[in-house]
């Protein structure tokens, strides 16, 4: 699995007297920032986990990945011997905001206008057509079918609607298009990218007659759902796009949501199920200072709000942290989440 070059935990290090940072995971290339650079180690056919030549991408005997601030001028065999150029600095583990700080640079701003996740595999279903009635409950708009061409390089694209017309606005069109056109530097760049990108990130997704994989962008009104397929000879990938406000809607008056999470990086899940809920606040509040993670309680059942106070409680005592709740009113009874 990849690591993000943001989030990720670096060792320090010099190569041909440069600062840079490495780590012995496959850096994702679509998290490093512009104007960085990131290469990779390769190790020796007798010890794999030997730093022996930095090339502009491993796959076989991959030893580890650098990421750093300045270009490196590569010879026409496309590799450099550094078994006698990195030197590691003992200073314990670093991000790249440390690194930036340490070496008074200033730190990049994302690349990405939306954030993309791989799917949950209790997501699959969002990736396929499913009835029209669940098409309606989930407010389907439609979806893109893509496709890079014979030769992996081009870029064929047909719209097929499943939903009202009303959904397919023109606030919604050009939405689409601003993803689309973001996805199309990295995942949807072309067959070869589409195939990397799914190999560092993961988000293998069940169904199909070859492997799939799912990932996810969401924004204030749309989920959009991208199924990649990066076989030759298939269409490449599917895009379904849901209108949340609907979805929501829809929800409320079949299941009213119990609660809502979000994360630092953008993640989000809503939960109509209390147990399912509850299982989440416990399992991931230890974790709130490096995830982010927050919560919203959002039903009136004092059964539930009771139990993730005692979460809390056994957790940090008297010193509980804020909740998401505390700083925002609650809904009122009956009001429709779309509105919110």
């Amino acid at each position: 699995m990849a690591v993000n070059a943001r989030t990720e935990k670096f060792q320090h290090i010099e190569v041909f007297d440069k600062p840079a940072l490495f780590t012995n995971g496959r850096i994702a290339r679509d998290t490093v920032p512009e104007g960085w650079y990131c290469y990779d180690i390769r190790g020796s056919d007798d010890d794999p986990g030997a730093l022996c030549y930095m090339e502009e991408n491993v796959v076989v005997n991959h030893a580890g990945s650098v990421l750093m601030p300045e270009k490196l001028v590569m010879p026409k065999s496309g590799r450099l011997d550094v078994r006698d150029e990195l030197g590691f600095l003992d200073e314990g583990n670093m991000t790249l905001r440390e690194f930036c700080e340490a070496h008074q640079l200033s730190y990049p701003t994302e690349n990405m206008k939306f954030h993309i996740r791989p799917a949950r595999p209790e997501e699959a279903g969002l990736f396929y057509t499913p009835h029209p009635e669940e098409d309606k409950r989930l407010g389907t708009v439609g979806h893109v079918r893509m496709d890079f061409g014979r030769s992996g390089n081009e870029f064929w694209h047909t719209w097929w609607s499943r939903g009202p017309e009303e959904l397919n606005s023109p606030a919604f069109k050009l939405e689409l298009q601003e993803v689309v056109d973001t996805l199309r530097e990295s995942v949807l760049k072309n067959r070869f990218a589409m195939e990397r990108f799914c190999y560092e990130h993961g988000g293998k997704i069940s169904g199909g007659w070859t492997q799939n994989y799912g990932y996810i962008v969401e924004t204030a009104h749309y989920r959009y759902c991208l199924r990649c397929n990066p076989s030759p000879g298939d269409y490449n990938c599917y895009c379904t796009a849901y209108d949340l406000d609907v979805q929501r809607q829809n929800m409320a008056q079949d299941k009213p949501l119990v609660g809502r999470v979000t994360y630092a990086n953008g993640d989000a899940q809503e939960f109509t199920d209390a147990e399912a809920f509850l299982k989440c606040v416990r399992e991931e509040l230890p974790y709130r200072p490096t995830t982010g993670f927050r919560y919203e309680v959002l039903t009136d059942d004092p059964s539930v709000r009771r139990q993730v106070d005692d979460i809390i409680f056994d957790l940090y005592g008297e010193e509980a942290p804020c909740r998401q709740e505390d700083h925002e009113p609650r809904p009122e009874q009956g009001m429709t989440f779309g509105g919110m």
